[in-house]
């Protein structure tokens, strides 16, 4: 008996951990939609323009880009665009375009730290026209396109046709701290 617990021990403590044994899983990649960015997305960590007017609450979306072994990818340019806390886009072929909050910048990018972390702030998303709350997202590696997808809020996915099983891996849950709204990604690549 003594013997059995003996090396059940010794087997707990000389196996791998479960974490370094449980693969890590690429983030799926969905559709860019019809309202990407007709000029070039600027480098800019804030898409709030002004503060003071803006229609629509702030947050905070930060995160992590790795590979497949979990290291840090660093200078990724990461891009993302959303409609405006009204649920409509800057971009031409939106209707009723006229009405864009200009207190919101729509788009911006920046690239990934030393770390292969990146930080945002934009626009808590709001759901339009039957589509659920979602931030697109695009990353690069100087010219190469790396990954082109769409963030979701947790449990509000919605149920349309598009978008499927893989948005239980692009989710993230905007929960805050003393009032402020913030949500957490990462992404993994396999590059």
């Amino acid at each position: 008996m003594k013997r059995r617990h003996f090396l059940a021990l010794w087997s707990v403590l000389l196996a791998k951990p479960l974490w370094a044994r449980t693969p890590l899983v690429a983030t799926p990649s969905q559709a860019e939609g019809p309202f990407y960015p007709v000029v070039p997305i600027p480098l800019r960590a804030s898409l709030i323009l002004q503060e003071q007017g803006i229609a629509g609450e702030p947050i905070e979306l930060t995160g992590w880009v790795k590979d497949m072994k979990g290291e840090p990818l660093t200078g990724v340019k990461v891009e993302i665009w959303q409609c405006d806390g009204n649920g409509v886009y800057d971009h031409p072929q939106q209707p009723n375009n006229q009405n864009f909050d200009r207190h919101f910048a729509g788009f911006g990018a920046v690239e990934t730290d030393s770390n292969g972390q990146y930080r945002f702030r934009t626009l808590y998303p709001v759901p339009y026209t039957g589509r659920p709350p979602h931030i697109h997202v695009k990353l690069w590696r100087g010219n190469q396109e790396l990954l082109t997808t769409q963030l979701y809020l947790k449990g509000q996915t919605g149920n349309e046709w598009w978008g499927g099983r893989e948005r239980q891996h692009l989710q993230f849950d905007p929960a805050g701290k003393e009032g402020n709204k913030a949500g957490e990604f990462d992404f993994i690549l396999s590059v």
